[in-house]
């Protein structure tokens, strides 16, 4: 299992009519049985990134079809098959 974050939007806020802030909105995922480059798919390992302030991380594990939907794992995963 490898722990990956993914920025998934890009929050502002507004402190006034001529002030506005952003900041990044990072979420964590512990994604069993891959433990591999997925910066393609957004995915970068909390290792080697930083956890950037995630302090949940949301186990996916590999019969979680939705949740691989979402992340892009089944189409990854099949491109790494084509290339064996």
């Amino acid at each position: 299992m490898s722990r990956y974050i993914k920025n998934v939007a890009r929050v502002a806020s507004s402190l006034g009519p001529s002030e506005e802030r952003g900041y990044a909105m990072w979420v964590g995922y512990d994604i069993v049985g891959i433990d591999a480059d997925l910066s393609p798919l957004g995915l970068l390992k909390a290792d080697d990134a930083g956890d950037r302030g995630v302090t949940h991380f949301t186990v996916v594990e590999p019969d979680d079809i939705a949740m691989y939907e979402k992340l892009g794992l089944n189409e990854w995963i099949s491109k790494q098959s084509q290339k064996r």
